[in-house]
Order: C-alpha cells, then structure tokens, then sequence
C-alpha cells in the first residue's frame, strides 16, 4: 500500500472549475486502486462548515494545523515543518496537485503543473504573484522525483524555463472528461438564470472574465455578424481582471439585448448549459490545458477555440480553429457553425469522438503509475 499526502487548497475550496475539478475527478479515479490511500490535505477551506464537514466525512480531508497565512511562510521561508510532520501517519508520496505553495517535505515529491502562465505571459495575469509560482517551481526543479504536466504544450514551456536537465523527469498526463458530460441534463436547474427564452439560439463561453480569455475579442467578432445571426451570447464565470472593459463594451445598444452575463454556476448547470448551447466558443489567448473544449465536445456541441498554446492539442481536428488575435476570423469561423448545418453536425459528431479519448480514469492510471515509481 502506498500513502498518498495529496495537497490541494482548490480541493476544498467552494467555487473553481478548471484546478478544482482536476484535483476532485484525479482523487475519485485514484481512490479505486486498492493500493493506494489517497490523503487530501489542503491548508484553508473556503466551504461553510457543513459542505467542509461533509467533505472531510466522505474523503478524510486534513487541514494542516498552521492555516492559510503562516503554512505558506513558513514553507517559504524556513522549508519546515514538513507536510507528513503536521498531518502524522505513513506518507511515502507527496503529491501537490498544483504550483501553489512551495511545500516542505523530505518524501518522494510529485508536482503537477498545469501552466506557467503568470511566468511566461504575465501580460494575461495581471493580477496573479508571480513570485509564488516562481518559488514552487524552482522547488519542484531542485526537489521533485516526477513533474506531472497537463499538456505537451505545458510541458515544453516547463523544459523551456528551466531548462533541459528536467526533461527526463517530465510526464505528460492530459486531463479527461467525466460520464457526466455525456450525459442527458436536467434542465430546470437554469431556471432563474438571465437566459433568452427557449426558441433562441444561443452562443456559450465559459471562464471567469479575464484578458486571456478573450471575451473582448468574441463581443467585437460579434458585432460584425449582429445582423447575419440569430444567436444570443451567454458568459458564464463572474467578474475578473477586466470586467470594467467588458462591461464598458456592453454599453453598446447593439450588444446589450444579445449578450448575458453569468456570474459563476454549479457543475450541474454548466452541464446544462452546454446543451443548451449551439455553439461553444473559447478563443483564449493562453491555456494550460483548455478542458472546457473537451466538456462541450462531450455535450454535443460544436466548439470553435484558438490555435494556440494547449488548445490545438486539446481539440484536434475536432475543433474549428481561429487565430484569437484576428477578429475578422472569429467572426467568420462564428458565422460558419451558425448558418451552415452540415458544417455543424460534422463538427458534433467529430467532437464527440474526440471527447471519448479523453478520461479521467486513463488520467488517474497513468498518475498512480508515476506515484508508484517514485515511492519505490
């Protein structure tokens, strides 16, 4: 049996997608082994004290005993006390499911990097510390026995910061997709949501509002074609680092009875909204990994996304690729999936078989395997 400290914060935090999820479906697809036993430790919950209770009850959660100010101090600063110290018991693996904190531990050390965004293209992560990625990732070059990447394209940009000498510790495991978004939605969770009615079309991005995610680009491309579509667009994922200029975009009459702004939804109505969307559009300027793309797909939605960074990769064939730069192609490419329906079945069907290449637990497989190399 191996022991699995499995540090995550976004584990137990109360809203998050993209890290939250990853770190939730990576810890239901290692629990199945028998030999493991997977340790969730985060430092600070931000959940109400019934869900923490719950969660704690259903997966052992462990919160470390210094809390959410002086954990990540005195790892910095002091490098102890070590994690298998403050949470006691057998550790023979210690896996931070994220460049988070830079976490003190003598143990076989994995990370899982999902981006150096902050690093690489700090121009897109205005309002991040740098500097704290900075730090986890230099413990994980001097410290970590495997650094689990989510992408290819994240990992050449791990080899290419640090530098060569990492390569052979460097494993890339590509994220999956649950059942779940294969699966029928009940609708009625989206009532109360500032929807078009039923009969309207409708054009879904998903992502807290920021500037790689490039909401700008998709309202200006959708101005161009107000008057060639029908469809409405739906923002879901709340305010960010540029709210202020989306919303200033809104001014426009134009756009202001064609455009819905979400705040953040539960898994369950993100699920029904993929399906009741036409379209899925995720023109990012920069992703990690970009599972989204991969989650419409399994909706049965047709998916345009950006040819950069991860998302070539993420979608395949399967996508309908634009450059996130060019407005004009955004645009056309929108235009091109609305009103052309052999075009948008095909692009279904393909997605859909895309998204079945992609799982969870092939994910959680291939992560118990490097545990288990590491902990020899």
């Amino acid at each position: 049996m191996l022991n699995v400290a499995y540090f995550s914060n976004q584990f137990a935090t109360a809203q998050g997608h993209g890290i939250t999820r990853y770190a939730h479906e990576m810890y239901k697809g290692l629990h199945k082994f028998d030999d493991l036993a997977i340790r969730p430790v985060a430092a600070w919950s931000s959940l109400s004290s019934e869900r923490l209770s719950a969660l704690q009850a259903e997966t052992g959660l462990e919160l470390v005993k210094l809390g959410r100010r002086v954990t990540p101090l005195a790892w910095h600063y002091l490098d102890v006390p070590t994690l298998e110290r403050l949470i006691g018991g057998t550790v023979d693996v210690v896996h931070a499911v994220s460049l988070g904190y830079a976490i003190a531990t003598r143990k076989p050390y994995v990370v899982t990097v999902h981006d150096l965004g902050p690093l690489t293209h700090p121009e897109y992560f205005t309002n991040t510390k740098p500097w704290i990625m900075e730090r986890s990732l230099r413990q994980a070059e001097a410290r970590a026995d495997a650094i689990v990447c989510v992408s290819q394209s994240t990992a050449d940009e791990v080899e290419g910061y640090l530098g060569a000498h990492v390569a052979d510790r460097i494993r890339v495991i590509k994220e999956g997709v649950s059942p779940e978004f294969f699966a029928p939605s009940d609708m009625t969770c989206l009532a109360g949501l500032d929807l078009p009615a039923d009969d309207v079309p409708v054009i879904l991005t998903a992502g807290k509002i920021s500037p790689r995610k490039n909401v700008q680009g998709v309202l200006n491309a959708l101005k161009l074609i107000l008057d060639k579509i029908d469809h409405h667009l739906v923002l879901v994922g709340g305010a960010g680092w540029e709210t202020e200029a989306v919303l200033k975009e809104l001014d426009d009459s134009a756009l202001q009875s064609r455009v819905h702004l979400l705040d953040y939804v539960t898994n369950e109505q993100l699920r029904a909204l993929y399906r009741r969307a036409s379209l899925y559009i995720h023109p990012s300027l920069y992703e990690g990994f970009g599972l989204t793309v991969l989650e419409a797909m399994a909706s049965g939605v047709p998916v345009i996304t950006s040819n950069t960074s991860s998302l070539p990769e993420v979608a395949g064939g399967a996508g309908l690729l634009v450059d996130p730069t060019d407005v004009a192609d955004i645009a056309q490419a929108i235009c091109a999936i609305c009103t052309d329906a052999p075009l948008r079945d095909a692009k279904i069907a393909e997605g859909l078989a895309r998204a079945k290449l992609f799982s969870w637990d092939e994910c959680s497989r291939e992560l118990r395997d490097v545990f288990a190399d590491v902990g020899r």
